[in-house]
């Protein structure tokens, strides 16, 4: 190196070490926060919960819709007409004759979940005329009926309604599985993202640490300098060294902001600017304390309760449901149809000297003789038959059933592939917790023993047995075994969490499924609360 260069490499590392240091610890308010109370935030403010819950509102509304089907469904008519007809024949009944009427009609449909309809109806009606071949005048017609309709083949098992309302309620359960694993992968997220913030701040300290190590080693190169003991060149080596540990505390710095603002993300619940602003120091420190771990039995538990794998549950009932659905439309269309009632008729009766000829007599009458006759079914008529329809070929239906049946299979077969998944998953993160405690114990062990090399490169170098570069060189081993020690420790409780997260619920999607409808209904903190307890929390 050129002494040109040297004297601007000296220049620059006393520059950086000019710098004001940015520290952690500048006067901000301070949140103290334990994993548990991280998590509770998380409960309560979490926008991705928050943005779910609608989820399962929205699903009990489409259920409630299907069910609308089966609502009883009121129907009226009311028409008043006016005719005025000229004489076409002596039948007419005059020169002009006027007529009004109202008719009046009323109707009840009642669904029934076997596909039938059972239906009433009740005609009224009221004319007045000035017709002389009338009998009654103001004349009252009353007609009572009641019919059913059951289908026997097509539309008996199954039929759109009911195929509907089934789906609608399985995907109202598959909304609260997709809430609960939004929940689950929310908390394991704000609990790893609790253990990096740990992992910034120690890693933060550490490189203080060395930063602070590189500065003792400069001093005390400026000293043996001054007493001609050393070269000058030597104090320059330990200046670029103090500068470039300063890099590495200011790198750290920026990494503990950006994992304190992940925290804050998971657990506040928008942009406020106090909230922002302050500093969060975690209050627990868990050990990496060995946990057991059972992967076959993890994997037994995950593939009979983990949320996708439920979720996929549900959705190939569903495909089951439109599978039996769409057979049943191939099916002829074979219906019963019965039906009975009553008419009845009333009003003033005029009696009249021959067909047409004056009247003689009026018998006073009204609408409730109509209304009796019908109701009492005085005058009865009644019909059972059979309705039979069949396409010819019906292909349309025969396509739809084959359609049904190869997304049935083809979501049965998606089923299987997500067990092997989750199994896989499962296995995986098993292998993880074992994988970073030996880890822990490994970077454990290699930091005890850079702390000896340093403390023995440290009183060799003070002894005049060692050099500048090696003493330098050790403190970087030591730096980076402590560093590496603290992500072992991390990536162990990390480790713990999502192997408790990948027996409860997948990272994303749910299952594989391509029938979906909105549904569901609530689940409430409780629930979340008591389904994230009952495993043991080692860490």
């Amino acid at each position: 190196m050129s002494r040109f260069n040297l004297v601007a490499f000296t220049a620059v590392a006393l520059c950086c070490l000019a710098l004001p240091r940015r520290s952690w610890t500048q006067d901000r308010p301070v949140l103290e926060l334990s994993l548990d109370e991280a998590v509770r935030r998380a409960l309560e403010n979490n926008v991705d919960i928050a943005v779910e819950r609608f989820s399962p509102e929205e699903a009990a509304s489409t259920v409630k819709q299907a069910e609308g089907v089966y609502d009883p469904y009121f129907a009226s008519t009311l028409r008043k007409t006016s005719t005025i007809q000229p004489q076409r024949s002596v039948f007419t009944g005059g020169d002009k004759v006027e007529t009004d009427s109202f008719v009046y009609n009323f109707g009840l449909a009642q669904e029934f979940r076997t596909g039938g309809r059972l239906q009433f109806q009740f005609d009224n009606s009221r004319s007045n005329t000035n017709s002389v071949y009338t009998t009654f005048n103001p004349s009252f017609a009353s007609d009572f009926t009641a019919s059913l309709t059951q289908p026997l083949l097509r539309d008996r098992s199954i039929d759109a309604g009911r195929q509907q309302l089934k789906v609608a309620k399985n995907n109202r359960e598959i909304t609260d599985i997709q809430f609960r694993q939004t929940v689950i992968n929310t908390l394991a997220n704000v609990k790893n993202r609790y253990y990096d913030l740990l992992l910034a701040i120690d890693n933060l300290e550490a490189q203080r640490k060395s930063l602070a190590l590189a500065q003792k080693l400069l001093e005390e190169n400026r000293i043996k300098v001054r007493v001609g003991t050393l070269a000058p060149l030597d104090v320059v080596a330990a200046e670029s060294e103090v500068a470039s540990r300063e890099e590495g505390v200011i790198v750290a710095q920026a990494s503990l902001e950006e994992a304190e603002d992940a925290l804050k993300r998971a657990i506040v619940p928008g942009h406020d600017p106090e909230v922002w602003a302050l500093r969060i120091v975690p209050t627990d420190r868990p050990t990496a304390e060995p946990v057991e771990v059972n992967a076959e039995a993890a994997i037994r538990a995950a593939i009979e309760s983990r949320t996708d794998v439920v979720a996929a549950r549900k959705n190939l009932e569903s495909s089951e449901i439109m599978l039996k659905y769409r057979r049943n439309q191939t099916l002829p269309a074979l219906d019963l149809v019965a039906s009975y009632g009553g008419s009845g008729v009333g009003g003033t009766e005029l009696r009249r000297e021959g067909f047409g000829g004056p009247i003689l007599e009026e018998i006073p009458g009204g609408y409730g003789d109509a209304v009796s006759d019908a109701l009492s079914f005085e005058y009865p008529t009644w019909a059972v038959g059979v309705s039979f329809s069949y396409p010819i070929r019906n292909r349309s239906a025969q396509a739809a059933s084959a359609r049904a049946r190869i997304a049935h299979e083809q979501n049965l077969a998606s089923f299987r592939r997500l067990e092997l998944m989750v199994a896989t998953e499962v296995r995986t993160a098993a292998r993880a917790v074992e994988t970073n405690f030996k880890r822990v114990e490994s970077t454990r062990a290699a930091r005890r023993l850079q702390e000896q090399r340093l403390d023995a490169e440290e009183k060799k170098f003070a002894a005049g047995m060692s050099t500048n570069f090696l003493v330098t060189q050790a403190q970087r081993d030591l730096a980076l075994a402590e560093v590496a020690e603290l992500r072992a420790v991390a990536d162990y409780r990390k480790s713990l969490v999502d192997f408790e997260r990948v027996q409860e619920a997948g990272v994303s999607g749910i299952g594989g499924s391509t029938v979906t409808v909105s549904s569901g209904s609530s689940l409430t903190r409780s629930d979340v609360q008591s389904s994230q307890s009952g495993a043991p929390q080692p860490y």
